[in-house]
């Protein structure tokens, strides 16, 4: 996983990084729309989602509470 920080937040992530992520001891997604994904998420200062892509699409369908946990987890 790759993240930088400058006036935006960005964030890539591998199909590992989102599996592994999912499927953690204690705290599994067993219905997870991002795990064994790829993504690219971009955030504004204030926190806001700018861009995200799945698998390198755009309009792709993920869950915003699992999205919002994940972004949250590995800041």
């Amino acid at each position: 996983m790759r993240i930088s920080e400058d006036s935006n937040t960005k964030i890539w992530a591998s199909k590992n990084d989102t599996f592994d992520w999912a499927h953690k001891a204690g705290a599994c997604w067993p219905c997870s729309t991002i795990s064994n994904k790829r993504l690219f998420i971009e955030l504004d200062a204030d926190g806001n989602l700018i861009d995200l892509t799945v698998n390198g699409k755009c309009g792709v369908d993920v869950d915003g509470h699992e999205l919002n946990a994940f972004i949250s987890d590995i800041q």
